[in-house]
């Protein structure tokens, strides 16, 4: 867990940072420069620049123009009052008060440009971001930025229950039923550029690091399947990652080709230790011992390491006719450290992307751009793993996947008029994979050696008349031989968005999206099982159809001087039409199902400023969701059946929340404000993930 000392520590660095710059910024203000091509964007007038010149003629100084420095601040307290649960009602927050404050520094001058932001929200929530440049000569970038995340405490089944024809029990287990769990992410960037004076070449250094700690729940399985109790845990998993990246590079300015070069270097390191628990021997489905008991690890996150070679070339940007073609090479490493299975850090995926663009554009009416891309991905496993607790210590591993995949992209853009856009593109990707076959075995995998997807797109933009713009769009795409049960075969998508202003008066946005997915291989997409009484192979035809279709509407008004209303509405919803294989039921059917999940939200927003210090806004969002899962119902050799199934899965939601803030300007420099807000979580089928959070910020704030 990060200490307050080492909070404390990066605030220190970047307050010495902020004093050494915010010193040499004020000890050495210089004038711009409006003559240099790499000054900084401080806007200055043709009118006026041609003045300057002119009084220059005349053996007049010219003005000049000061560094221009602003900085401020905030400072307040945050209170928190938390009902119930409340990791789902602010999912994203640490649910604990805490002081805040914030600052900021931007100061460009001639040469000496630097910012400097930052905000406390409590130990686990905030940011820092300090950019550094001298002339283009020199850019140093350092950020760092934390949240967390409140994980849930889900609930198992209960009671414990038989499975038929063998009778096995399923016996639940939390084995920490008080947990709270959470994780924190931080993500750390440096990056240092500097140009080789007057050589038009940067030389790029730079590190990342992303950081997780805390803990989360772990589920698993200790079974041996065969007319025994069989259990299914529930645990407190600790959580320790750390992800480091080192890049260095170059890009170089080299007549007609810009040259742009890249290493990088990455490695996660899992430094919580791997889960370990004591297991049941472990039984096929015949009855045979395949893993004797005892202690044993599982659940692994597994260290890794990539290493990347990227080289990129292309011409001019400004010109009519643009290429770009870039190569990179690659190899990732599984670091395993399991000692109960060796072998598995000898897996090594070497992989090749290749890319080459090129766009022409004579006129602006007429636009081509060609893409191609492939991606070769080569997998390296060992042919064996040595296991201690099976009971043949060599265990078999299946050859693994290599893959070539091929893009390659048209896009077409016509403007006939200037206010109508017309654009056109087809896509087709090309897939290849290595060790497959057509029936499942010990040696390949069951999966079509050549996938094949088209897509052609067509979309129109107009603007007919002043304020009003709208976008129709239209896509089809077609795969031979889909990957998988779940992979479309035809794929219908439309999209239409209409927005509409009236400068000072009012406004409406509307956006409709449709999909159509359908499986055209439903005879030749099947699963594969065994019959838990006969112990024979079982083919079920699965089809597979799915829909989405997503709207949204908002609009705003200004009925009175300084007063907006925005109401917005969106309406998502997705269902899927399967067969779905269910091998626990004597005998083993496929029946068909239906899942579907909707979300309906609501918002209103007020926005008002009652006079020249007092500025008031309102916000109320609700979203109402709900999901299920919903089988055909059928019944088997008269006593088992289907009915109940979508009662375990299903999910009716109600978020709520409200915020108000109120900002009053004291002096010209000085403000405070005070913000309140109401998050509600309602589970209307459980209610142990229900609560509600208050958070009242309290601050003030300056700026010179």
């Amino acid at each position: 867990m990060t200490s307050c000392r080492d909070i404390f520590c990066k605030v220190a660095v970047v307050k010495v940072l902020v004093l050494l710059l915010v010193s040499h910024a004020f000890g050495q203000e210089q004038p711009v420069d409006t003559t240099r091509e790499d000054s900084p964007a401080t806007e200055i007038r043709v009118e006026d620049k041609a003045e300057q010149e002119d009084v220059a003629i005349e053996g007049e100084e010219a003005p000049k123009l000061e560094t221009h420095t602003i900085l401020g601040g905030f400072s307040g307290y945050r209170f928190l009052s938390i009902n119930s649960f409340g990791g789902r009602a602010a999912p994203y927050d640490y649910l604990h008060s805490s002081p805040v404050g914030g600052v900021f520094v931007n100061s460009l001058g001639k040469d000496l440009k630097f910012s400097v932001d930052g905000a406390y929200t409590n130990e686990k929530d905030y940011y820092g971001d300090l950019l550094f440049d001298y002339a283009g000569y020199y850019r140093v970038h350092l950020r760092t930025e934390s949240f967390f995340h409140n994980l849930s405490h889900e609930l198992l089944f209960s009671p414990a229950f038989q499975l038929p024809p063998t009778n096995a029990t399923y016996t639940p287990v939390d084995l920490d039923p008080a947990g709270r769990y959470g994780i924190r992410t931080e993500q750390d960037t440096a990056a240092f550029r500097v140009k080789l004076h007057d050589f038009p070449m940067h030389l790029n250094l730079g590190y990342w690091r992303m950081l997780k700690e805390g803990n989360k729940q772990l589920i698993f399985a200790n079974q041996s399947f065969e007319a025994t109790t069989n259990f299914i845990n529930a645990t407190n998993r600790a959580i320790d990652q750390q992800t480091h990246e080192g890049a260095i590079g170059f890009d170089a300015h080299l007549g007609y080709v810009d040259v742009i070069y890249d290493f990088k270097i990455r490695q996660l390191d899992n430094q919580a230790s791997t889960p370990l628990a004591q297991f049941m021997a472990l039984s096929d489905l015949a009855g045979n011992i395949v893993r004797n008991a005892g202690f044993q690890q599982h659940n692994e996150y597994p260290d890794s390491r990539l290493i990347s070679n990227t080289i990129k070339l292309h011409t001019s940007l400004s010109g009519g006719l643009v290429g770009a073609a870039s190569y990179t090479y690659g190899k990732r490493e599984n670091l395993s450290n399991l000692t109960d299975i060796r072998g598995a850090n000898q897996a090594v995926t070497t992989f090749q992307n290749v890319a080459g663009d090129m766009t022409y554009t004579p006129c602006g009416e007429f636009s081509l751009a060609l893409k191609y891309r492939r991606q070769q991905v080569d997998n390296d496993n060992p042919t064996t793993l040595v296991s201690l607790f099976a009971v043949s210590p060599l265990v078999a591993a299946r050859p693994s996947i290599d893959t070539a995949k091929d893009t390659m992209t048209a896009t077409l853009s016509l403007r006939p008029v200037k206010l109508l856009t017309l654009k056109g593109e087809f896509k087709g990707e090309f897939l290849h994979r290595d060790n497959v076959s057509a029936v499942q075995s010990a040696s390949s995998w069951y999966l079509p050696e050549n996938t094949d997807r088209y897509t052609g797109t067509f979309s129109i933009l107009s603007r007919p008349l002043s304020g009003l713009r709208f976008k129709a769009l239209y896509s089809y795409s077609t795969t031979v031989h889909p990957s998988y049960g779940t992979s479309f075969a035809d794929r219908n998508e439309g999209q239409f968005l209409i927005t509409y202003n009236k400068t000072g008066t009012w406004g409406v946005t509307a956006n409709y999206r449709t999909r159509r997915d359908s499986d055209g291989e439903m005879s030749k997409n099947t699963i594969v099982s065994v019959n838990p009484l006969e112990y024979s192979p079982y083919f079920a035809p699965l089809g597979r159809g799915q829909s989405t279709d997503n709207a949204t509407a908002s609009i705003w008004f200004a009925p009175l001087n300084k007063l907006i209303i925005t109401g917005s509405y969106g309406f998502l919803r997705s269902s899927v039409d399967q067969a779905v294989l269910f091998t626990v039921i004597n005998p083993a059917i496929a029946d068909a199902t239906n899942y579907t999940n909707q979300a309906q939200i609501y918002s209103l927003n007020f926005a008002y400023q009652l006079n020249e210090r007092l500025d008031l806004s309102l916000f109320l969002q609700q979203v109402r969701s709900f999901a299920e899962f919903s089988p055909q119902f059928i019944v088997v050799n008269g006593t088992t059946n289907t009915a109940g199934i979508n009662l375990i899965s299903r999910t009716n939601t109600v978020e709520s929340s409200l915020s108000m803030r109120a900002h009053y300007q004291i002096t010209k420099n000085i403000s405070c404000a005070v913000d309140y807000t109401y998050r509600d979580y309602d589970e209307k089928n459980t209610t142990f993930f229900n609560g509600s959070v208050n958070s009242v910020i309290a601050y003030l704030s300056a700026k010179w």
